[in-house]
Parts: C-alpha cells; sequence; structure tokens
C-alpha cells in the first residue's frame, strides 16, 4: 500500500478506510461509520476472516474487531431504545468469536448491521 492515502481516507487505529462511494452509509451523520470491507491495509479483513470461519482470534485480530465495533456504534443510527453506552461497554467484555457473533446479532436489532 502506498504511503499517499486519498483524501477521504480515515486513520483509525491501525487501519486505514477509504469509503465505498457505491455503498454509501444510508443515513446523515458526520462522521459516518465505518464499514470493515472499506479497510484497506487488510489486517481488519484478515481478523473478520477469522471470525467468519469460525477459528480462534489472536489477541490482535480481537483488539481490531473491538476498535472496528466501538467506532461503528459510536458512529451509527441506533433505532428504538438502545443504550449507546451499554452497548460500547459491551466490546470490550468481548473474549471469542461466539461472544462477538452473539454481540453483532444484539446491535442488529437496533439497526446496526456490522459484519
Amino acid at each position: 500500500m502506498s504511503n499517499e492515502l486519498p483524501a477521504d481516507a480515515e486513520q483509525i487505529g491501525a487501519m486505514v478506510f477509504v469509503p465505498n462511494a457505491d455503498y454509501p452509509y444510508p443515513f446523515k451523520v458526520n462522521p459516518p461509520p465505518r464499514f470493515w470491507m472499506e479497510e484497506q491495509t487488510g489486517v481488519l479483513a484478515d481478523a473478520v476472516d477469522t471470525y467468519m470461519n469460525g477459528e480462534s482470534l489472536s489477541t490482535v485480530q480481537l483488539n481490531l474487531i473491538k476498535l472496528y465495533l466501538t467506532q461503528y456504534l459510536e458512529r451509527a443510527v441506533l433505532a428504538g431504545d438502545a443504550n449507546r453506552p451499554d452497548l460500547l461497554g459491551q466490546i470490550s467484555k468481548l473474549r471469542m468469536s461466539r461472544e462477538i457473533e452473539e454481540f453483532a446479532d444484539n446491535v442488529s436489532e437496533y439497526g446496526a448491521e456490522v459484519f
């Protein structure tokens, strides 16, 4: 990857996101949540692939997914009676793929399709 980032790139931790104009976030928020497939370095895609395959996540992969989930929930429009602080607090407690899956299912009830 080149050191020259596009003007609309955003760095979050070790991850670099570039929005996909074909799939913009459907709600007006600033800044919009970044979707995992927009991450350019490949580190998040590797972590999500490991998670999706039900394999054991390394500490680095787990932390990348937690950072990803945090930025997403901090920025996303949530429906209903979503308690954003409570949902964000749950992220730090995630330890394995099964817990991430349960968390993702839970937040989807509020309109946050994180994966």
